[in-house]
């Protein structure tokens, strides 16, 4: 107990102070430059851990010899990690409201989705609504405030943990900044430090209070209930897996060559010609998508399909469904060459006969 609530106490310290460097002028950060920060970071945590170890010693010898009020010791720890939580939590949530987190950035805007990577994907989305990093902030606002006041410090640690250990998730996963991720970590443990010094109240509220509500006596029944209850949702997924599995097919193919009527289409022939389809889209679970555009996917211009691929017959089944008047057409295509990165299609679509020379397009990593 000693320990951690010293090492808290020095890494709050610490990490507002560094907080400060961020008021230096725009020079002298350039100046010290991005390797002064990341050791900063390590420093910090160096730091902290000696300190920690050095005070819990010092603190349990005068402890035994009587020398030391402990109880004062021990608020006063508790109460700079509480306060240091309140702050370095509540920035964030300003940040959300006052858009320097989340704000939205006009060149990401316009960046294809499969070039976006972690850091730019998590900001599109959370930017995408205003209301929803507003609610996220008043969470993160709302449970710091509850942190001020000990008789609800236990409400509002069970209030930010879930919102914080999520944003760990989602900085480990997306690969934020170092930064962010220490420091989401380090607040999480914060709170459930705090949460830990009530756990005899946790285990009474969660564990063992009972329900008021007369039993229903099923006997046996009631454990083959519990088990249906979650073995029907997997059942029932599992079902419709199997119903529609995935296509080897599955990827994005480029149209090297589509011969139409025994004529090949001109490579530029897509800027006016919507049927002149340079990109195909095949999608897990049976979702085809034709593409004109050979640089990026043009819904408005796309032709989409239902497909069922019959790797016995090597036969593709395509469903078109036209809305006027509402009827389906159904394409027939012979599958050959097919080596997981080349294939053939041979069919007829309407009154035209189509070959088209596809190659697979490798995901970008």
């Amino acid at each position: 107990m000693k320990f951690v609530e010293s090492l808290f106490a020095a890494i709050a310290i610490l990490n507002v102070s560094a907080e400060l460097l961020d008021l230096l002028p725009d020079k002298i950060q350039m100046k010290l430059g991005q390797n002064f920060f990341t050791y900063m970071l390590w420093g910090q945590a160096l730091i902290s851990l000696l300190f920690a170890i050095a005070y819990s010693v010092y603190w349990q010898r005068k402890e035994i010899k009587n020398r030391i009020n402990s109880g004062k010791l021990h608020a006063w720890f508790r109460g700079i990690l509480r306060y240091w939580l309140v702050f370095e939590i509540c920035t964030y949530g300003f940040a959300k409201i006052l858009k320097t987190q989340f704000g939205t950035s006009y060149n990401r805007v316009d960046m294809p989705v499969g070039q976006l990577n972690g850091f730019e994907l998590t900001w599109n989305y959370f930017a995408h609504s205003y209301t929803f990093a507003v609610i996220i902030a008043l969470f993160q606002i709302g449970g710091s405030i509850l942190l001020l006041f000990r008789r609800t410090t236990l409400l509002g640690a069970a209030i930010l943990l879930p919102v914080m250990v999520n944003i760990v998730l989602i900085n480990f996963f997306y690969d934020i900044s170092p930064g962010a991720f220490m420091n989401s970590v380090l607040f999480s443990l914060g709170l459930l430090f705090l949460l830990l010094l009530q756990r005899s109240a946790l285990i009474g509220v969660f564990l063992r209070t009972g329900s008021d509500l007369p039993a229903v006596r099923l006997g046996f029944f009631r454990y083959l209930f519990r088990f249906l209850a979650v073995a029907c949702a997997f059942g029932l997924i599992y079902y419709y897996t199997t119903l529609t599995p995935g296509s080897p097919l599955a990827g994005k193919w480029k149209v090297d060559r589509l011969i139409r009527n025994g004529d090949t289409i001109k490579a530029n022939a897509w800027l006016t010609d919507t049927t002149a389809w340079t990109t195909v889209y095949l999608e897990e679970y049976g979702r085809l998508l034709l593409c004109p555009n050979p640089y990026t996917y043009d819904d408005d211009r796309s032709t989409g399909a239902r497909y069922k691929y019959d790797s016995s017959k090597q036969q593709l089944q395509l469903i078109f469904r036209k809305r006027k008047p509402e009827r389906r057409d159904t394409v027939i295509a012979a599958v050959s060459h097919f080596d997981g990165r080349h294939m053939q299609w041979n069919g007829v679509m309407g009154k035209d006969t189509l070959l088209l020379l596809l190659s697979k397009v490798e995901k970008k990593k």
